[in-house]
């Protein structure tokens, strides 16, 4: 074999082999390159699902709601006049409630709520003799209850549209039932010229409800909730603010801010569907 001057044997397999060494290195240049796309694109991918399965996913979730409806109490827990306060309690329905509830798993949650129901005022003046006499009141409500969604929920049926990109916020349908007591308190009021007296009567009848809703996800962390209920209370015992018993049917309407939806509290929720 002839070799040109000046370019000795061993330069030349030095040569070959580093235009080798290039050629292979580049080539596992470009293989990384795409394997460092192709990585990101499914990471890129996931994290979209993940955000998305927010919308789903709310084991171990928390939410902090406010409500506002009313209480209509039927004709049967009608009793005498209250002559010591004059409060009807049937001509005042608004029930305010604030709540917090956990989700034990996907379609059930435990919850506590209090609230107030503010009592109409009766004032009656007496011109002639320059005194008045009246009451009015409050009713504060404290219950802890559980809901439970029908038919398994919103999960189950929206997985498939989570895995083809696509999302809808569903409605949901629930049970709840709930119990705990009411306070209610109840003012007396006689004043004239000369003096002015207070008198308090306090009742804390058990209270339970028993109901069925609807639940809407709007966005990431906003639900809204439509509930209807019967309510059952023990009887007052005199019977005080013209009525037997704090029982009714209630409606009201609940908004509420859904937290604790990082990513990491519900990877394994995540990755059962995935």
């Amino acid at each position: 074999m002839k070799i040109k001057k000046g370019v000795s044997l061993p330069s030349l397999f030095i040569l070959t082999g580093l235009l080798y060494s290039v050629k292979i290195n580049a080539q596992q240049q470009l293989q990384d390159n795409d394997w460092e796309l192709a990585k990101f694109d499914r990471y890129e991918k996931k994290l979209k699902f993940s955000m998305d399965s927010l919308k789903l996913i709310y084991k171990h979730r928390w939410s902090v709601g406010f409500s506002f409806g009313g209480i209509y109490m039927p004709g049967y827990t009608s009793v005498e006049k209250d002559y010591k306060t004059g409060v009807d309690m049937r001509h005042r329905h608004s029930v305010y409630m604030f709540s917090l509830e956990y989700y034990l798993t996907n379609i059930t949650r435990v919850g506590l709520e209090a609230g107030w129901q503010k009592l109409p005022q009766k004032i009656e003046s007496d011109p002639d003799n320059g005194a008045i006499k009246g009451g009015g009141g409050i009713n504060v409500p404290v219950l802890a209850y559980v809901k439970r969604d029908l038919f398994g929920g919103v999960v189950n049926r929206t997985a498939e549209e989570l895995k083809s990109g696509s999302i809808h916020n569903r409605p949901s349908f629930f049970m709840m039932a709930g119990a705990g007591v009411t306070f209610t308190n109840l003012v007396r009021v006689r004043a004239n010229r000369n003096d002015a007296y207070l008198s308090w009567y306090k009742q804390t009848p058990f209270t339970s409800k028993l109901g069925i809703g609807m639940y809407q996800r709007v966005g990431r962390v906003i639900g809204v909730e439509l509930i209807a209920n019967y309510q059952l209370s023990s009887n007052y015992s005199p019977h005080i603010g013209s009525v037997n018993a704090y029982s009714g049917f209630g409606f009201s309407t609940r908004f509420s801010v859904i937290g604790n939806g990082k990513f990491s509290k519900v990877k394994k929720q995540i990755d059962s569907i995935y």
